[in-house]
């Protein structure tokens, strides 16, 4: 998936005004030639569709990749700057990082890969349950999506939110998600692959996938291994139990991404789903990991996803049967459990939509992301800052004794408030000035003793904010 942290470059210019341009190590540019020929080599031996290649947008971003291995003054700084880039890029699901575990053996550590507690939760509200999934990855995730529905029966419940707001994608723990809302099988979509396109000129028809035998690993190394062998990969998703059915919302956002959108394709395919938010990313590839020399890996997309219901999702996402800001969509959904109408409680979000736009930041909403609570994997566990009006944002949070580090963000991290150039450490009671940009320095705040705090935000313009921690 595209990452969702993103990077700020800064050009320095020469001029009699400015200082000079740092002097870049002829080694590092040696190196970082080598890796970037080697990534262009790697995605046009591995690219799901050739044909792509052959796009003035990937030959500009070709020439991009090369200027910054002339131009970059670290390691880090190569791989910042060529993962903004490839944010605009023609292509979802290409990401650069430092090789940490080798590319053969990620399959079978991604398999057995256990996410905790921030992967799921799930919440009561009389006879609803509200079911937040924030990731597609873990093997324990899937486990607590099933036990989750066995809660959900044992409390009797008629009604299910499902929130996939800050849902990032993943792999497969989506395939519970849909099954236990299931009495049969549904037909998903496809998996397109390379050899596909090396023998065809155009998207593969339903009778071409009703040919094919349904594929139900639901193993990353096996969906690596034979979307690569198959021109086609058909998926299916089966019933789970115990099986839920009752009314069922499912929240979305444009943050909502990858694993995460066939998903909620599959989840759109069900009469008792109704789909609330904004459109999804639209970033709905298969990414492998591939190692480079000198210490890089790449994750490049091998398969592209053909939804059966709504064609191709990369570049489109999946829309909402109900369409609302992010923001406002729990909102919605509990309008419409406590029986308003469609039309009312559209109403009724136009109201708060009118007073969220008439704040500082036009509607998003912002949250306390840091190590305090795994940097907002969870919702649940994430304070969510409430608008007081005058530019000001409240949250209130108790922190443990020790070290906390964090930035102010809204879901996806479109942007971020962090410390300024001066990196000062946050003291109580005291005011900062914070920076507003992509990718900007954690804040830092050391707690003596465990404390309840109100962290107030003042926006007086979207870029320029001050933050003040108060004891409650």
């Amino acid at each position: 998936m595209k990452n969702l942290y993103l990077f700020a470059i800064i050009i320095l210019t020469c001029s009699c005004n400015t200082k000079p341009r740092e002097v870049v190590d002829p080694n590092l540019t040696k190196e970082l030639s080598v890796v970037t020929d080697s990534i262009i080599q790697l995605i046009s031996n591995y690219h799901y569709n050739p044909n792509e290649l052959e796009s003035s947008e990937y030959i500009d971003l070709k020439e991009q990749m090369l200027s910054l291995a002339k131009n970059s003054n670290s390691k880090d700084d190569f791989i910042d700057k060529f993962n903004l880039v490839w944010q605009d890029g023609p292509f979802s699901h290409v990401r650069l990082g430092k090789l940490d575990r080798k590319a053969e053996d990620m399959a079978d550590f991604i398999d057995s890969l256990i996410i905790g507690e921030q992967g799921v939760s799930l919440d009561f509200n009389g006879e609803t349950a509200i079911l937040s999934v924030n990731t597609m990855t873990g093997m324990d995730t899937k486990e607590r999506i099933s036990e989750a529905y066995t809660k959900i029966q044992d409390n009797n419940s008629n009604i299910l939110i499902i929130d996939l707001r800050n849902n990032n994608g993943g792999t497969f723990a989506g395939v519970p998600l849909v099954g236990h809302l299931l009495n049969d099988s549904i037909d998903a979509g496809v998996f397109v692959s390379r050899k596909w396109w090396e023998n065809n000129e155009r998207a593969p028809s339903q009778l071409d996938i009703k040919k094919l035998s349904p594929w139900f690993e639901w193993s990353i190394k096996s969906f690596w291994e034979d979307t690569q062998e198959q021109p086609l990969t058909r998926i299916k998703f089966g019933p789970f139990q115990p099986h839920f059915n009752g009314k069922v919302y499912v929240l979305i956002s444009n943050k909502t991404v990858s694993a995460a959108e066939f998903t909620v394709d599959a989840l759109s395919q069900n009469e008792k789903v109704t789909i609330i938010g904004e459109t999804t990313a639209g970033e709905m590839l298969s990414q492998k990991l591939y190692d480079l020399p000198h210490g890089y890996q790449l994750g490049l997309p091998i398969a592209d996803y053909y939804s059966l219901q709504n064609g191709r999702l990369e570049g489109k996402g999946v829309n909402p049967n109900i369409r609302v800001n992010q923001a406002l969509a729990m909102d919605l959904a509990t309008s419409l459990i406590n029986g308003d109408s469609k039309e009312v409680a559209m109403a009724k979000m136009e109201v708060e939509m009118e007073k969220l736009n008439d704040t500082p930041l036009k509607g998003e909403t912002l949250y306390l992301m840091g190590s305090m609570n795994d940097w907002g994997q969870s919702l649940k566990n994430t304070p969510q800052f409430t608008y007081k009006g005058d530019g000001i944002y409240e949250s209130t949070i108790t922190l443990k004794s020790g070290k906390h580090e964090f930035k102010i963000a809204p879901l996806g991290w479109k942007f971020d408030y962090g410390a300024n150039s001066k990196k000062e450490i946050l003291k109580i009671g005291s005011k900062t000035t914070l920076l507003r940009q992509s990718g900007s320095s954690n804040l830092i705040l050391n707690v003596k003793n465990e404390s309840e705090l109100v962290f107030s935000l003042e926006v007086k313009n979207p870029m320029d904010a001050e933050l003040s921690v108060l004891r409650k």
